[in-house]
Order: C-alpha cells, then structure tokens, then sequence
C-alpha cells in the first residue's frame, strides 16, 4: 500500500515506514531537484536507517518509481473505463438541438484524480524541482483523453485541432497546479475550475457549428494585421 492508497484497516509498522520515507520524499522536493535528493539525507529526515531505507527501495530512482506507477495505472484506468461509455458524436450542424453542455466525466475525472494524488501531484508538478518526465507521461495520457472528448463531440481533425488540444491541456495543468498549491486560499473551487475548462469545451464546439451555417464567419473572425500591435 502505497501513502496515496486509501487505507483498509489497521497499517501495520512496516507500511507506516514505507509511507514515512515517501512523505519526507516528497516533502524535500520542493527544496530540492528530486533526483538531487540522497538515500542519506532523506534517511536522516525519516529518522531511519540506510538498511531500512533499501529494503523498501533500491535507490531514488525506484522510490519515484513506486509513486508514479499506481498513479498512472489509476489515471489510465479512469479513462479506459470512460473510454467504455460508447457516446455517439454530434454533427457539429446540429449543435443547438442535441450538443451536451454538461462537464463531461473526463473533466471531472482529472480533478478527483489530482485530489486523490494531492500530495504527490503537487510534488511533481513544481516548476523548479519536480519530475519533468513524470510531466511528460502524464501529459500524453491527458492529451489521449482530450481526442477522445473532442471525437465524442464530434469536433473535426483539422489544422486548428492540435494546437487547441496543447492549449487546453496546459490549462489543465495549470489549473490543477494552481489548485494543489493554494490549499485554504480563495482559488476556484474544483466545480469552477470544470465549470471553466468545460466553456472552452463549448465555446470550440460553438465557433464549429457558426463555421458551417455562419457565410461571414470568416470576416466576422477576422484580426486585422495592426491588431498585433495591440
């Protein structure tokens, strides 16, 4: 059992040193790159020794990798199971009459995911000392889902696609490391932060739609060139 795992019964001795040692992991990143971090120094902060430390974990490396792996296995299988829900994408000429505006389970399944992980995704996620490569992993999970939104609501593959899809995926990072960093602030709330990433949602959907029955999209949609000296 991992430290982010919910608990079952009464944690036996050896798991309360498991977790301490990840605890105190995580706890030094944000002063420290997290492969800089020594077996020695978080020994020390755990109040255990070298032996007890490697009979958990072979090295730094293997202790980032027991965090990182139940939360991608967890993370892929929300969105498997999402992937499951067979939902019939909805020809972009009849948005008015049948578009869903509701948040899709996908966004919701982002944020119960970093509550879960409260603790380790912050520590990932820091700018300075976190894991880039667990970033980048994380990042082409989430940028599989967010296709897979896009096909259900019927969106085109067309050259706008990718870049919208960076775009909304950085502001889920964005959004969720703000969040895991402002605990007891007067940040959104998680219902606000969906609320917000869901009007992007539609708001792509939307200028889809007015593409296809709208004959002066085009002009209505144009930037004149001394707008970039704005």
């Amino acid at each position: 059992m991992t430290h982010t795992e919910p608990e079952k019964g009464k944690i036996s001795k050896s798991q309360k040193t498991r977790r301490r040692i990840i605890d105190c992991f995580l706890n030094t990143i944000p002063q420290k790159q997290w492969d800089k971090i020594s077996v020695k120094e978080l020994c020390e902060k755990a109040e255990i020794t070298r032996g007890t430390f490697y009979q958990y974990f072979d090295d730094i490396y293997d202790l980032m990798e027991q965090i990182e792996t139940p939360m991608f296995d967890d993370l892929n299988r929300r969105f498997n199971k999402i992937k499951q829900m067979p939902r019939s994408p909805v020809p972009a000429e009849l948005f008015p009459e049948k578009f869903d505006y509701s948040p899709p389970e996908t966004l919701k399944q982002w944020f119960r995911f970093c509550k879960k992980y409260r603790k380790p995704m912050a520590a990932m996620l820091d700018r300075k000392n976190g894991n880039a490569y667990f970033v980048k992993r994380l990042k082409l999970i989430l940028s599989e889902y967010i296709n897979h939104m896009m096909d259900q609501d019927g969106m085109p593959h067309d050259a706008l696609r990718e870049h919208f899809v960076k775009l909304f995926l950085e502001m889920h990072f964005l959004a969720a490391n703000t969040w895991l960093t402002t605990e007891g602030s007067d940040f959104l709330s998680i219902k606000d932060i969906i609320n917000l990433l869901n009007t992007m949602r539609v708001g792509a959907n939307y200028l889809t739609y007015q593409r296809i029955v709208s004959p002066d999209f085009d002009i209505r949609m144009a930037i004149d060139d001394d707008d970039d000296h704005l």
